[in-house]
């Protein structure tokens, strides 16, 4: 059984250095590997907020839920850019959490893609849920008192930790950030 960590390492691990998300051609191999850490990095959050607050688990569950939507949102704008806007892509594996898409590439996109307007549905739906479950309340709280617990800081060094690699891996044309 493939664990998401695993997945994530052996991405990173079978990605060549030779290519750079910012150059005459978009290396979407930085993307993938980019991709697999941010899951990686959203599924330990959940596992860790569920660890502390076992009764917030369908909230944490639909929270899960639209932060993997959100990244899936993020991989379509990424494929726009690449196809639309490619000199967009020259801030490194950092820019890569938000990506520069203007009001006409949003509106663009929504108008283009079917799967697009669905996922924008989707986080849509999802967010309403969140707020409005029983134990949203809760949930919010036991977020904020993870982000203070060891546990959490070690999850959160890995990940920028990770992040940093794969910016040397790949590159950034502003350097590090």
């Amino acid at each position: 059984m493939s664990t998401t960590r695993r997945t994530a390492i052996t991405t990173l691990l079978g990605l060549g250095s030779g290519t750079s998300v910012y150059g005459s051609s978009l290396n979407r191999n930085a993307w993938r590997a980019y991709e697999a850490v941010e899951e990686a990095w959203i599924r330990e959050r959940h596992a860790l907020l569920i660890e502390q607050c076992p009764e917030c688990a369908e909230a944490a569950g639909i929270d899960l839920d639209l932060k993997l939507a959100e990244l899936h949102r993020r991989a379509m704008q990424f494929r726009y850019l690449g196809k639309h806007h490619p000199d967009q892509l020259r801030g490194g594996m950092w820019q890569l959490s938000w990506l520069p898409m203007t009001g006409a590439d949003l509106r663009n996109l929504l108008e283009t893609s079917p799967a697009y307007r669905h996922n924008e549905e989707a986080i849509r739906k999802l967010t309403d849920d969140l707020r409005k479950h029983a134990s949203y309340s809760d949930f919010r709280k036991a977020q904020t008192r993870l982000w203070k617990t060891p546990d959490y800081r070690f999850v959160h060094r890995r990940y920028t930790g990770r992040l940093q690699e794969l910016n040397k891996m790949y590159g950034s044309a502003a350097g590090s950030l």
